[in-house]
């Protein structure tokens, strides 16, 4: 299962190395212990989230133009992350934008941190 994970993120990590010379499709936010990327793929309205605590991936979601809202609720041993995630793809200006709508966590300890706010603007890819 450790392989597993290693290889995903390998190529999670690849594949954002390779995207870095477009527009900006990928990115990385730190809430204390909790790192959380997401990665568009080349020409797709589609984004993919992972949460990762010491490069171990705990949790994973998509968000597309057809399922745009998600709630989550992700725990570990010392770790809890919950809230809601949303994706708002503006057609007249051709733009997508990932924003937490909320975002409680938990690193090892009673007390609980928030955020909320958007996260990255990045361009539609053309329509065929």
């Amino acid at each position: 299962m450790k392989a597993w994970h290693s290889f995903t993120l390998v190529m999670l990590l690849a594949t954002m190395a390779a995207s870095s010379a477009q527009a900006d499709t990928h990115g990385v936010k730190r809430f204390s212990c909790i790192e959380m990327r997401w990665l568009i793929p080349d020409g797709s309205e589609t984004v993919n989230i992972e949460f990762s605590k010491d490069q171990e991936s705990f949790a994973r979601l998509t968000l597309s133009p057809q399922q745009s809202f998600r709630q989550f609720n992700f725990s570990t041993d010392a770790i809890l992350a919950e809230g809601r995630m949303r994706l708002h793809i503006d057609e007249q200006s051709n733009k997508g934008i990932l924003k937490l709508d909320s975002f409680s966590y938990r690193c090892y300890g009673p007390v609980e941190q928030a955020f909320s706010g958007p996260l990255m603007e990045f361009d539609l890819p053309p329509k065929p």
